[in-house]
């Protein structure tokens, strides 16, 4: 079997890295496997060298295409005796789009968590659905990386956040709980690390300042924003081996989403040991389910303010997961705590979260790419 994967693996975004490391499981598995990439954008993206090598194979001879590209661009090919459709949503339902329409032309349609296939199905895909997780390259948790070297994070417990400056990650949550939950006293800290499509470094922490400030005017717990404490922002694009570094520098990462996918900064959070704070929706209630971070409830409600994608997502007739504040604030002290008593608790949580990556490891991932496969036929 030889499996053309066709996927926005240039991007340089997380739908990018995400297909790069379904590109190298397959690879990791065995599978004959040759890539194409259709790019939407021109943001700077690294490929792995074995990417490129996989480019330059010969399209000759496969008969299944992988199709991980929005569901707007997929097309059926009688040449391939499979077209599997790979995608990802992050709201109960798509019915309202022509996805299911152009899903349903397919043989088989693959999603990344057990949310999708009941949101699929809602929405009217009617083919064939399996669930294939996300896959990691689970040996860079093993390496040894520096801290950063921040003065202003000194002799703290270190919350963090990584993402893009869109209303689905829903930033603002974390800035109010962290501030309404934590004096000015106490010895934690808040790291921002993200960037916005269109704008550059400088725009980016300036908006992220404002987005802070903005919190802490509407909160009202002190007279100025300049009485809270003061998170540290960071703007600019960071190298892989940097993300690294952030995450064994933070202590715990939060991710207070709407919705997502699957969430590679907090699935990454939790083989660093980082114990993730996130909100039960999406891939982060699949891999976090048998610990290594904590699940926060949350209740569904209208998806709203999601202006920059597509007009017929995100709308208000879809629902997505707004996640409880006041629960949110009970997490991040009860981390804080357990990691002030370094109790076993406290080091369980860690340990189960470095035993959890293995299971989306490229090869375990791989395999069940496999398998899928070989069921495909």
């Amino acid at each position: 079997m030889k499996v053309l994967y066709i996927g926005h693996y240039k991007e340089g975004t997380g739908w990018g890295h995400a297909a790069i490391d379904y590109i190298l499981a397959m690879d990791a598995a065995g599978i004959d496997v040759v890539c194409r990439s259709i790019n939407f954008n021109d943001k700077p993206a690294e490929i792995p060298r074995r990417i490129q090598e996989l480019e330059e194979k010969s399209l000759k001879g496969c008969d299944v295409c992988i199709q991980h590209i929005l569901p707007h661009y997929m097309d059926y090919n009688g040449n391939f005796k499979k077209n599997i459709a790979l995608y990802a949503t992050e709201t109960d339902s798509f019915e309202r789009t022509n996805w299911p329409e152009r899903i349903n032309f397919m043989d088989e349609a693959w999603v990344i968590n057990e949310q999708m296939v009941e949101a699929s199905k809602r929405s009217g895909v009617n083919i064939p659905i399996k669930v294939v997780p996300h896959a990691c390259d689970t040996s860079k948790f093993n390496k040894t990386y520096s801290k950063f070297e921040i003065p202003q994070l000194q002799d703290t417990f270190i919350f963090y956040f990584i993402g893009e400056l869109i209303r689905r990650k829903n930033l603002v949550a974390l800035i109010k709980a962290f501030h309404i939950e934590f004096d000015t006293n106490e010895p934690v800290s808040l790291v921002v690390k993200a960037n916005k499509s269109g704008m550059d470094e400088d725009e980016c922490f300036n908006h992220i300042k404002e987005i802070c400030v903005q919190v802490k005017t509407n909160l009202k717990l002190y007279p100025t924003p300049d009485d809270y404490k003061k998170e540290v922002i960071i703007a600019q694009r960071l190298s892989e081996e940097d993300m690294c570094r952030l995450h064994v520098t933070g202590d715990c990462f939060v991710a207070p989403s709407f919705g997502e996918a699957w969430c590679i900064p907090a699935f990454d959070a939790m083989g660093f040991g980082s114990t993730p704070i996130c909100t039960d929706t999406g891939g982060m209630k699949d891999f976090l389910k048998e610990g290594g971070g904590t699940l926060v409830k949350a209740y569904p409600e209208p998806a709203f303010g999601m202006t920059e994608t597509f007009q017929d997502l995100y709308t208000g007739y879809e629902d997505w997961h707004n996640i409880d504040i006041r629960e949110l604030q009970k997490a991040m002290r009860r981390m804080y705590n357990l990691s002030l008593e370094n109790s076993p608790e406290y080091l369980s949580i860690k340990k189960t979260g470095l035993e959890n990556v293995d299971k989306y490891s490229y090869k375990a991932v791989g395999e069940t790419i496999k398998k899928a496969l070989e069921d495909a036929n």
